[in-house]
């Protein structure tokens, strides 16, 4: 179950209801209404090419004069369509819901047979989504597109708490590679990632060198002997001593990108940036891409030395 503070969205952008967005809802329920009568939506249709505003024009597309005109101020009102010298045409906006959403689902019933198609291979554990997309590419070239580039899902974090168990939920299904950007600590994240490194999982962390000057803080000495390298790893990296490569660098935000598909990254507070504010996770391939690069920079810029060792001599009384 979703707590409160978790929303789906479409990555294109957020919608909360609210009293800022209640003209945008009204909006829209206004023009999803008068669309869905048939006489306003042949009207819209006929605007794509224009419709010549004459006195038997409601004749000639088979409605009254009542209907006719009821219709056409409603799409005028809403924005829909315009009067452009002798004719009415779409417009900018209007194009817009023609073009996306009116010629989109039209192609989306037509081909609703193959859409269910995908549901019944879903449903069947021995299809992963290549399969089913490769499948579909070779039945119909265009619903594989359509699923392709559909929009995926965003879940907005705002509770620390809550990121953390969706950190766990996505590495819990890396199967290949795991890079992480951090600048908190969490025992619960790093042992599941210490699990998934032991099953062959690929695994590249960068630490905040605040967040490690900070470990270093927290100790009261570090002895300077023969063994200070290895208390030094010990406090500088939770990892330690798997085989996971961690790296120190400073960093704004975090960043969690698994298997080049699934993705988290914060978003911190301008007037308070050490403060945890809220997380994004995403699951797109061309977007963990962009972040895959933000992370391949950064780990270029990035140290194999721990930022700060504070070392104290120890009397040997």
């Amino acid at each position: 179950m979703k707590t409160v503070t978790e929303k789906q969205i479409e990555p294109t952008g957020s919608f909360v209801v609210s009293n800022d967005n209640s003209k945008i809802l009204a909006q829209l329920t206004e023009v999803l209404s008068v669309l869905s009568k048939n006489d306003a939506l042949t009207i819209f249709l006929m605007a794509n090419e224009g419709i010549k505003s004459e006195l038997d024009t409601p004749t000639k597309i088979g409605l009254t004069k009542k209907q006719y005109y009821t219709r056409l101020k409603q799409l005028v009102d809403l924005g829909l369509i315009t009067k452009n010298n002798e004719s009415y045409i779409q417009t900018a906006f209007g194009k817009v819901v023609y073009q996306k959403h009116i010629i989109g689902l039209t192609n989306n019933i037509k081909n609703s047979k193959y859409l269910q198609m995908v549901d019944v291979l879903k449903a069947d554990p021995k299809f992963n989504d290549k399969d089913i997309m490769e499948f579909m590419s070779k039945v119909e070239p265009q619903v594989s597109s359509d699923l392709q580039n559909s929009p995926k899902k965003i879940s907005i974090i705002a509770s620390y708490e809550d990121m953390v168990r969706k950190a766990l939920e996505i590495i819990e299904f890396a199967q290949n590679e795991i890079c992480l950007v951090t600048r908190f600590q969490n025992d619960l994240i790093i042992n599941a990632i210490l699990k998934k490194a032991s099953m062959g999982v690929s695994v590249r962390a960068l630490a905040d060198i605040d967040l490690v000057e900070q470990y270093f803080g927290n100790e009261k000495e570090i002895k300077k002997d023969k063994n200070q390298n290895e208390r030094v790893n010990v406090v500088s990296n939770p990892f330690y001593p798997s085989k996971i490569e961690r790296r120190y660098v400073k960093t704004p935000f975090s960043i969690i990108i698994v298997d080049n598909k699934h993705l988290g990254f914060e978003i911190t507070d301008v007037s308070e940036p050490k403060k945890f504010k809220m997380s994004l996770y995403i699951e797109d391939e061309s977007i963990s891409s962009h972040f895959a690069t933000i992370f391949d920079d950064l780990w270029k810029k990035s140290s194999a030395t721990p930022p700060k060792i504070v070392t104290k001599s120890v009397s040997r009384n």
